[in-house]
């Protein structure tokens, strides 16, 4: 009796932890990850898989922080705890890969940030080193030093709090 009880209690948690996160979304999201309406012109624009050498020329340009708004007009979302993000990037000279997933606070944020950002930009041959996947949207790219995130085949700069709200979220859950 004793085990059908927590049987019951478990599939009872999985049906309200699957009801929030479906909930959540406030739509369904195109192949992308990002709600249909943000971005109907969509245009893929190729991304090289190795950084440019030096010596082409191509990286001969910098980042700037953005100094206006970068946000697309949107609805408030609501979000549950449960929203899961995992942030995936390369370590130091061996190359291995790292992942991190959370929940919570951090989750929320760093999901609601990049969603609604304006990624209408031109992509440049800059490397993110972070790659975030949200409950909302997958292969995010961003890159700190930088200050640019990238989704889509777009690409924004972020503002300076932007860059250090991601860099404080990503210090707290590890993925330093």
């Amino acid at each position: 009796m004793k085990h059908l009880r927590t049987l019951v209690m478990a599939l009872l948690l999985v049906l309200v932890l699957s009801a929030c996160a479906a909930s959540a979304g406030g739509g369904a999201p195109d192949a992308g990850g990002t709600p249909m309406e943000k971005n109907p012109d969509y245009a893929d624009t190729a991304v090289p898989d190795a950084p440019v050498p030096p010596e082409s020329g191509a990286n001969e340009h910098s980042h700037t922080p953005c100094q206006e708004n970068n946000i697309v007009e949107h609805e408030e979302a609501g979000y549950c705890g449960n929203t899961v993000t995992t942030v995936s990037w390369e370590t130091g000279m061996d190359g291995e890969s790292r992942k991190v997933s959370f929940w919570y606070d951090d989750s929320v944020a760093l999901t609601d940030l990049l969603l609604y950002l304006d990624y209408s930009g031109e992509v440049c041959t800059c490397l993110p080193e972070y790659s975030v996947d949200t409950e909302f949207g997958a292969g995010y790219g961003v890159s700190l030093t930088g200050g640019f995130a990238r989704h889509n085949g777009g690409q924004v700069s972020l503002t300076a709090e932007q860059t250090e709200e991601i860099r404080a979220i990503l210090d707290r859950q590890g993925a330093n």
